[in-house]
C-alpha cells in the first residue's frame, strides 16, 4: 500500500473514531477538522520540500551543459520537478477533503474553506508556502466568508509576490 493511500486510510480511521467517541458536536467536529489539516500540512510540507530541493538539483544536473543546450535541459528538469511537486500535492488535497467530510456535517449557513499560500520570502530568495482550514462564519455571506479567509494567509507586505487560494469546502 503507498504511502497516500496509508495516510488517506489513517484520516479516515482518525476521523471515524473522532466522531464515534463524541458524537457529532462542534468541540469534536473541531477536533476531527483539526486533526485532518495537521496531516494534511505534513504532506503538504513534505511536497513543498521535496519541490525545493528539486529545484537546484536540476540547475547542477544542467550545469555542465553546452550552452545550447542548457535552456532546454534547465526546462526539462523544472518542469520535471513541478509535475512531481502537483503529483505529490494532490493526494494531499484528497485527504484532507475526504478526512474534512467524515468529520461530519457544517452548518448550514456556512461555508468552511482549504487555503494555500505560496509566496516568496521576504528574505528575496526561495518559497514560504502555507495551507490553512479557514472555517467560516455561520450566517455571513458565503463571498465575504471568502475574503475573510483571503485576508488571513495574504502577505502583510504588498511588495512580496504571492498566489493565494481558497477554495470553499463541500
Amino acid at each position: 500500500m503507498g504511502q497516500s493511500m496509508r495516510s488517506a486510510v489513517g484520516l479516515g480511521l482518525l476521523a471515524t473514531t473522532l466522531l464515534a467517541g463524541g458524537g457529532a458536536g462542534a468541540d469534536t467536529r473541531s477536533a476531527c477538522i483539526a486533526a485532518c489539516e495537521a496531516t494534511a500540512q505534513a504532506c503538504m510540507r513534505t511536497a513543498h520540500d521535496t519541490y525545493e530541493a528539486c529545484k537546484p538539483a536540476a540547475r547542477r544536473a544542467c550545469a555542465p551543459k553546452p550552452p545550447a543546450e542548457l535552456t532546454t535541459c534547465l526546462t526539462t528538469t523544472v518542469k520535471a520537478c513541478s509535475s512531481t511537486h502537483s503529483d505529490q500535492t494532490g493526494p494531499c488535497r484528497t485527504s484532507f477533503t475526504s478526512c474534512y467530510a467524515a468529520c461530519g456535517p457544517r452548518p448550514a449557513n456556512q461555508v468552511d474553506f482549504w487555503c494555500e499560500l505560496d509566496a516568496d520570502a521576504s528574505s528575496g530568495s526561495g518559497k514560504v508556502y502555507k495551507e490553512a482550514f479557514c472555517p467560516g462564519t455561520p450566517g455571513q455571506a458565503p463571498v465575504d466568508q471568502h475574503i475573510s479567509c483571503m485576508k488571513l494567509l495574504a502577505p502583510g507586505d504588498p511588495a512580496i509576490g504571492f498566489s493565494l487560494d481558497c477554495n470553499p469546502l463541500r
